[in-house]
């Protein structure tokens, strides 16, 4: 069964508070060509993006349950609306414009915790997630493509106006999310925010996505250099990277499709076994279409396994406190897989790419099953179901 409006409404909203995740590369391309930012300024906005992110997730998930979604994803949208037009005529003053962006993450933060929180309560998550997942490969993928296409010329002060503008038109779609907080909601909780992201089960569910991430980032970072030094030209490189960002598109709507038939745990196992055999055939790829068929299949089953994860935090929590602690998890993830793997690979050789998403996947597998058991065991005990 597909979603319906509303949950579609959420996923887009969702959409909207990633934006510099979805058009990274864009905006760091605009600041160094129109901005006359350097690289490394341009790139440090995503750091001190992150920051916010970050903070902002811990403080969320710390009081998900007492947290009205609407009025959180309204004001969070109000503040980052207000940060993106400070931000689009203060660019040249760093230490001013590096505190807005940190601003903006927190905000834009705050708004995609709601969604979050909000999908963590459907009955059928997982399609929830799906759904945005989809959006997020869908959409991403036409703004990478059209932004440079249509708006070649496109000015720092013109895009964070841009932003603003989407950010004060998403307010429109605030009203498809609950109104209540978790706890007065009647949401089935099993316990205080810290409780439970102090158990054993979220703690793994979280070392999961943890680990998901960063075995399939580590793998994305350096798919252009392995693809070169398999001997695939300039053209090839690009046509099977965009090829296989879009085919993540069908992957993730797999899950509208399947949702819960064969549980939370069993898809992501699977998706595991067989984005190790992706990941190996990458490394040995002896030509394009070889290169292509790999790494597509590692975009689909990233695409898949990753709300499935996420659908494992919302069963641990349907308040949301836990899926909203993923934020940090991912982010944690996406840094740790790169980083590792960075130490492990020398000139022309790259096997330690292949070592470091591995092990990662590995430890992403052990995690789901301790999850997956103590949710079962947590099912058997009487949950808290407070009115106030």
């Amino acid at each position: 069964m597909l979603p319906g409006p509303r949950i579609w409404a959420c996923a887009v909203l969702g959409c909207i508070t990633l934006i510099p995740i979805l058009i990274g590369p864009i905006i760091t391309g605009v600041l160094v060509d129109s901005g006359g930012l350097s690289d490394s300024a341009a790139g440090m906005t995503s750091g001190y993006g992150a920051i916010g992110s970050v903070t902002i997730a811990l403080i969320c998930a710390l009081f998900m349950h007492r947290l009205p979604l609407r009025r959180l994803a309204t004001v969070g949208l109000i503040v980052a609306a207000a940060a993106n037009a400070g931000a689009a005529f203060s660019y040249e003053n760093l230490p001013l414009f590096y505190g807005l962006r940190a601003l903006n993450a927190l905000s834009e933060g705050a708004a995609y915790a709601a969604v979050m929180s909000a999908f963590a309560r459907q009955p059928e998550s997982e399609r929830a997630y799906g759904l945005f997942m989809m959006l997020q490969f869908g959409l991403g993928g036409i703004a990478l493509w059209a932004l440079p296409t249509w708006l070649p010329e496109l000015s720092v002060t013109n895009m964070y106006l841009a932003f603003a503008c989407l950010q004060f038109a998403a307010l429109a779609l605030v009203r498809n999310l609950p109104t209540d907080a978790a706890d007065v909601a009647g949401i089935s909780i099993r316990g205080s925010e810290w409780k439970l992201l102090l158990t054993v089960p979220a703690i793994a569910g979280l070392v999961a996505l943890c680990f998901s991430e960063a075995s399939n980032v580590a793998t994305d970072v350096y798919l252009e250099r392995i693809a070169f030094h398999a001997g695939l030209s300039d053209g090839e490189i690009g046509s099977s990277l965009g090829i296989a960002s879009i085919v993540g598109v069908p992957g993730a709507f797999a899950i509208v499709l399947v949702g819960a038939r064969f549980g939370h745990a069993l898809p992501v196992l699977v998706s595991i076994a067989i984005g190790a055999a992706s990941l190996m055939g990458i490394m040995n790829a002896s030509g394009y279409w070889d290169f292509l068929l790999f790494i597509s299949i590692h975009s689909v089953t990233w695409a898949f396994m990753t709300p499935y994860i996420q659908s494992l935090l919302a069963d641990l929590d349907p308040g949301g406190a836990v899926v909203t602690a993923g934020g940090i998890a991912s982010g944690a993830g996406g840094g740790l897989g790169p980083a590792v793997a960075a130490s492990m690979v020398s000139a022309n050789e790259y096997s330690g790419v292949m070592v470091t998403s591995l092990s990662a996947y590995a430890i992403c597998a052990v995690a789901i099953v301790i999850t997956a058991k103590g949710l079962m065991q947590s099912r058997d005990r009487p949950t808290d179901a407070r009115s106030g």
